[in-house]
């Protein structure tokens, strides 16, 4: 039980939201601040909770941020209207709850938005509640939401006048850093590490310059980033190529020319490049000088000539969302587990009788944020401790009957503070959120009674109590179950890949398309998220979950090579005989990954370009197969 507890009081200091919790504060403080000043207060607290909007919005590009705090902002209002118009019958405000958490979690889950899942969808919904019955009220609250909403968005793209590009350059720098330090540290676990890395750092700059072109319109500094990220994803794939060829050492150039082109990108002033001089015999050392001096000289040109047209992927939201609705899908198998929980305790605060029901389901939502039993653990104890603190807190405020002003000035703090506190540690945050939740219900309501102070505690102890109950029974050992199977997936569709770029049937062009690609980083990102869902489950053999971290590292690692093949195109054929000994090869390891099943590794034929391909199947064999 001591991990269960240390983890209460674990602090990351890298996470401070120092940013986010300014722009919260002054979301709310406008928001609050106006309508006292306008004498309907009581508005301002509905309109308030349009505010959470801003919650959602994360790092990207500042386009995908005001799409975000938009969508949110709607989805929220349209969850007051219905909690408005159901709280009247019981089951049914159950059961739309229930399937707002379902909803909301599955999205978020799907297109991996950090933060608090659904709990904000929950809580607005949850509201209507303690708010005067009125049904025929719903569009005029709905409407407040999304002045609350606006206001949220105002405030992001006031940030984004200023700020704009900062996040697509950020992203491009982060990569070269990440290269720099790999070519600087060639061999070992160090290497391992920033390989990593790297292509954690490419995944993001892909992410971030795809969704950032309505603000760039494709002018020359939008597709010199664009160009950048194409130049590293070249000098990451020779990297791997000469790994694979054995080397542990390069030259010391080839780091302080990274290290230079990371100074040109921040903008610093740097001294005259020396180019790097290379006439050895390798041609991905060759190749990697010549991208290296070739990206200097790009930065160095005052008048960048581009070509006419940059290809770059955009995000397939469609397609991400009917991947996740697959029955092996980790998301959408949590977001059903998600959604039968909480309105089971819908069900069972209404059947008790509890004067605030909505405080259970609002608890038993934060605790199934955990990603798995122990963190649900966890969680449950975090929210705890962090209620039963935070109430002291909340005894002094209430017992003091504040007035709108000093309402308004403590909601912000608290509102700032919880944003500021919330990822650099969960209890800390709840002392902070507990307080805010209380005045804010008091205020609505107009019953500042300490009394509350009590039934607060016991709801948060009964819903925590409940998602617990319910995670253990429903998902004990859900993720470590399907493990394999996506790792399955994943390596059968790398076969498919293979197959088709070095069959001398060539493919290519009129069978596969892109998205088999899309398939497969789908299914890594489903492989990924379930490795660190199962290390957290209870009662599992954690030496045996974390023996198959490296083997989903290398198949990352393939995953980047092959796409990389897939896009260069003309590629040296292998014989039937040869490829089907690569596909020999990848069938061994599904076996093995299923099975269990004992193999021998196969002696792979040489390729003759992307020759890292074959030292990751290698490696792959090495770290699956029967060792005896």
């Amino acid at each position: 039980m001591k991990k269960y507890f240390e983890v209460m009081f674990k602090v990351d200091k890298k996470k401070l939201g120092t940013k986010k919790a300014i722009l919260q504060a002054i979301i709310v403080f406008i928001i609050l601040a106006s309508s006292v000043l306008f004498g309907r207060f009581d508005l301002g607290l509905t309109a308030v909770l349009g505010s959470f909007s801003n919650i959602y919005v994360f790092n990207g590009s500042y386009p995908s941020r005001i799409r975000k705090v938009i969508v949110v902002s709607i989805m929220l209002s349209v969850c007051l209207m219905l909690g408005t118009l159901t709280i009247t019958i019981p089951f049914l405000y159950a059961l739309i709850l229930g399937l707002i958490g379902m909803i909301a979690h599955f999205i978020l889950k799907a297109f991996q938005i950090p933060g608090p899942s659904s709990v904000f969808f929950v809580l607005t919904y949850s509201v209507a509640s303690i708010m005067p019955i009125m049904p025929e009220d719903f569009l005029n609250r709905g409407l407040l939401v999304l002045c609350g909403g606006l206001v949220s968005t105002l405030v992001i793209i006031v940030d984004a006048i200023f700020n704009h590009k900062k996040p697509e350059i950020e992203s491009v720098l982060n990569i070269y850093k990440n290269l720099a330090y790999l070519t600087k540290n060639f061999n070992g676990k160090t290497f391992d590490d920033a390989r990593s890395d790297t292509l954690s750092s490419i995944h993001y700059a892909t992410n971030t310059l795809t969704t950032a072109n309505a603000f760039w319109n494709k002018n020359k500094d939008y597709n010199r980033l664009l160009q950048l990220k194409g130049r590293a994803e070249a000098m990451w794939s020779s990297c791997l190529e000469l790994s694979s060829k054995g080397y542990e050492v390069l030259p010391v150039e080839i780091s302080e020319s990274l290290e230079y082109i990371c100074n040109r990108i921040e903008g610093k002033n740097t001294l005259e490049y020396s180019s790097i001089v290379y006439d050895g015999d390798d041609v991905y050392l060759s190749e990697l000088a010549d991208l290296i001096n070739n990206t200097v000289k790009m930065l160095n040109e005052s008048d960048l000539q581009i070509d006419k047209q940059i290809n770059y992927k955009k995000p397939m939201y469609s397609r991400i969302i009917q991947e996740n609705l697959s029955k092996d899908s980790l998301v959408l198998m949590s977001s059903m587990q998600y959604g039968i929980i909480l309105f089971t305790s819908v069900i069972i605060a209404f059947g008790l009788g509890f004067e605030r029901a909505y405080w259970i389901s609002i608890s038993c939502c934060s605790v199934l944020l955990g990603s798995s039993s122990l963190s649900t653990i966890q969680r449950a104890l975090q929210r705890t401790v962090g209620t039963i603190l935070g109430m002291l807190g909340a005894v002094i405020i209430l017992a003091f009957e504040p007035n709108a002003w000093t309402i308004v000035i403590l909601m912000t703090i608290l509102m700032a503070t919880a944003e500021l506190l919330i990822a650099f540690n969960y209890t800390f945050a709840i002392m902070f959120i507990t307080p805010n939740v209380l005045l804010m219900s008091a205020a609505i309501t107009n019953q500042f009674d300490t009394y509350l102070v009590v039934p607060r505690i016991t709801d948060v102890i009964i819903g925590s109590a409940i998602g617990l109950i319910g995670v253990l029974i429903v998902g004990r050992n859900h993720a470590s179950k399907k493990l394999p199977k996506s790792i399955n997936n994943t390596l059968r569709l790398q076969a498919d890949i293979l197959h088709t770029l070095f069959s001398s049937n060539k493919y290519h062009d009129n069978i596969v398309g892109p998205t088999i690609i899309t398939e497969m980083h789908t299914e890594i990102m489903n492989t990924k998220a379930m490795y660190q869902a199962a290390l957290n489950e209870m009662d599992n053999d954690i030496k045996k979950i974390e023996y198959v971290y490296p083997i989903i590292f290398t198949v990352e690692q393939l995953a980047f090579t092959l796409e990389r093949a897939f896009e260069h195109g003309n590629i040296s054929t292998l014989s039937d005989r040869d490829i089907g000994l690569y596909l020999t090869t990848y069938e061994n390891i599904c076996k093995k990954v299923l099975f269990d099943t004992s193999y021998k590794p196969i002696e792979l034929p040489y390729l003759k370009e992307f020759t890292s391909i074959r030292a990751e199947l290698m490696k792959l064999q090495s770290l699956s197969s029967d060792k005896s």
